[in-house]
């Protein structure tokens, strides 16, 4: 049974909003964050029928106002992502705390292809891949900044 009337909007409403808290979309330190905007592990799936992408972009958007022209979801564990910061003597960029992942990921890039004028009717685009990343780490060695695939 399909709910009727403004229900149906409540419900998907809430489905986001679980998916979010699922997420752990709303921690603010640096690494949490980074954590929050570019680990989904494993990747969530979206409710029927709507895409993985406007699904996790307006998580993104909920919890991190403004929503973003793109954004790169990586579908693995945190340890191996954690793990790219993890040898400073072979980062590409040592001095600016900048490394390469030795081993390629599985990632979602959702761009963003449709911009109406009432917010919440974003549309994304999905693109695939799996490639190295290039992020940037603190001190602690952890990623605080996805900068780019490879």
């Amino acid at each position: 049974m399909v709910p009727r009337g403004s229900c149906p909007l409540l419900f998907l409403t809430l489905v986001l909003l679980a998916i979010c808290l699922a997420q752990n979309i709303v921690l603010p330190n640096s690494y949490e964050r980074f954590v929050s905007e570019h680990v989904d592990f494993p990747k969530t799936r979206p409710p029927k029928g709507q895409s993985y992408c406007n699904v996790m972009m307006r998580c993104l958007c909920l919890i991190h106002p403004g929503c973003r022209p793109s954004n790169t979801f990586i579908h693995a564990p945190t340890r191996q992502v954690r793990a790219i910061c993890s040898r400073p003597r072979i980062c590409v960029y040592p001095s600016l705390n900048q490394c390469d992942s030795l081993t390629a990921f599985c990632l979602t890039t959702c761009q963003l292809v449709f911009n109406p004028s009432r917010p919440p009717r974003y549309i994304y685009r999905e693109i695939p891949q799996t490639r190295r990343i290039h992020v940037a780490c603190n001190q602690q060695q952890r990623p605080v900044h996805f900068l780019r695939i490879l």
